[in-house]
């Protein structure tokens, strides 16, 4: 394959690095995110469950 077709443009490549580094930004915070949804469900169940123990029958 000849690739001295292709333009060393920094632009482009410069372009590419940016999207990808947004993408993988993109990508820890939503895991970030839903991470931290489920730590504080988990700490409002433990909250609830202290605050009205099981009864024992």
């Amino acid at each position: 394959m000849n690739f001295s077709g292709i333009p060393e443009n920094p632009f482009i490549f410069l372009s590419w690095v940016t999207a990808i580094g947004l993408f993988i930004s993109l990508c820890e915070a939503t895991i970030k995110i839903k991470l931290e949804k489920r730590d504080s469900y988990r700490k409002r169940l433990e909250l609830v469950n202290s605050l009205y123990p099981k009864k024992l029958a």
